[in-house]
């Protein structure tokens, strides 16, 4: 059973996120270690709110060339 959640656990990793497309932009809201964690995305009601840069990737995800 532990396997099967390990298993499960490895495929979401490998699902790509906010902070890997192109669309998202104005990386804000620093955390305790100094790292943003909101940005914005022009597809997200109109770039008008923000998104955690972990959120799973949506339909419109274009990836990034060069990301860390």
């Amino acid at each position: 059973m532990q396997k099967r959640r390990q298993k499960a656990k490895e495929e979401e990793a490998q699902t790509y996120q906010c902070r890997h497309c192109n669309h998202s932009y104005d990386w804000h809201e620093s955390g305790y270690d100094g790292k943003p964690f909101l940005c914005r995305c022009k597809y997200y009601k109109n770039g008008d709110f923000s998104k955690f840069l972990k959120d799973a990737q949506c339909a419109h995800f274009d990836k990034m060339k060069d990301i860390d």
